[in-house]
């Protein structure tokens, strides 16, 4: 077989991408996730940041100024400690709802949609098998993966640390303001340091979002010859198929063969359609087609009619409507009665004028 033929050319069909979906296989970008949900977070701080000051300050105030029974009866403790994690959890909420909500929506965007893998689901044994666990920690794929990992938190952390390098001098004054104000300066610090990373991860995040989906499809190619069995399977294999339609015109000519010389005339369009018409008043309520055909049949039809001296009428109209209505072996409809006997009516003239 020529080297050009396994050549990993071709697309990935259909049929191969929801294959490899339902195996859980879609691109995917750890770094794009992750920008998505410092951006949510930041959104979420910056509109939730009054509200949430306001709860943590109460939250010291109230720790602060609470009774020492609070702290020496375990059962009144562990009620106090009770409505502190709930008031927590309350106030998180909306920020771990949305981070949930960002984190669907962005493996959505990166995979070309939500995707549910159900073979993926399916408990596989080689996933839990040590020997094989480890071949993948050491595979030279997982390697570059750490390095490009190890390059990617490279990055960031020098953002951070210029970031932080030149607010030094903000740390030193916090020590001779109030707790309040302290949690106010520490947040925008946060905030700012935030931002920038969250610029840092968006230019990563697109760069291996092109990558991951030049990736995917790169790993999903196809040779030509892969192709054409994928075709085989979808549509059916093109030689078995041809045969097919052979044996199927051949019991149309052999029909043709046997009903086209009982007929009493031929109807054609004059060369797309032909039906083969008959009718006998003592054993048929109403006239039948014997035949019919399109294009290499119809012309097999005329081709049989001339041999066997069967008249051949040309009615385009006529054609057409019992090609369309009526059913090879079955009766002609009382609409068509009127227009069938005037033909008939003219064939049998013709017979007693011979």
């Amino acid at each position: 077989m020529p080297d050009s033929a396994q050549e990993r050319t071709q697309k990935p069909t259909g049929r191969v991408i929801s294959k490899t979906r339902n195996d859980g296989q879609i691109p995917q970008s750890q770094e794009f996730l992750s920008f998505v949900s410092i951006l949510v977070l930041i959104t979420m701080i910056t509109f939730l940041a009054p509200n949430m000051m306001q709860w943590f300050t109460n939250q010291i105030r109230t720790g602060m100024a609470a009774d020492t029974a609070v702290f020496t009866n375990t059962k009144v403790f562990v009620n106090f400690l009770n409505a502190k994690i709930v008031g927590s959890t309350l106030i998180m909420a909306p920020i771990m709802i949305a981070l949930c909500v960002a984190a669907i929506a962005a493996t959505a965007f990166v995979g070309n949609g939500l995707n549910i893998a159900n073979n993926a689901l399916k408990l596989k044994f080689d996933m839990i098998n040590p020997v094989s666990g480890f071949k993948k920690l050491i595979n030279i794929q997982s390697g570059v993966r750490l390095l490009l990992s190890i390059l990617k938190f490279t990055f960031v952390a020098i953002i951070i640390w210029v970031y932080i390098k030149g607010k030094l001098d903000s740390f030193a004054p916090l020590r001779w303001v109030w707790s309040f104000q302290i949690l106010t300066i520490i947040s925008k610090l946060i905030l700012g340091l935030m931002i920038r990373v969250c610029l840092a991860l968006f230019v990563l995040g697109v760069g291996d979002v092109i990558f991951q989906k030049w990736k995917y499809t790169k790993d999903l190619m196809m040779t030509k010859q892969e192709v054409k069995e994928e075709q085989k399977q979808t549509e059916g294999d093109p030689t078995a198929k041809k045969r097919q339609r052979s044996a199927q015109y051949a019991m149309v000519v052999k029909r043709i063969m046997q009903e086209v010389p009982k007929a009493d005339v031929i109807l054609v369009n004059p060369t797309h359609y032909a039906v083969a018409l008959k009718y006998d008043a003592k054993t048929m309520e109403a006239p039948i087609m014997l035949a019919k055909g399109a294009d290499h049949v119809a012309e097999k039809i005329r081709e049989v009619a001339r041999a066997y001296g069967v008249p051949i009428i040309r009615r385009p109209e006529l054609t057409r409507t019992i090609y369309g209505s009526v059913k090879s072996g079955g009766p002609i409809p009382e609409l068509l009665y009127v227009a069938v006997a005037e033909v008939l009516a003219m064939i049998y003239r013709l017979r007693q004028k011979v």
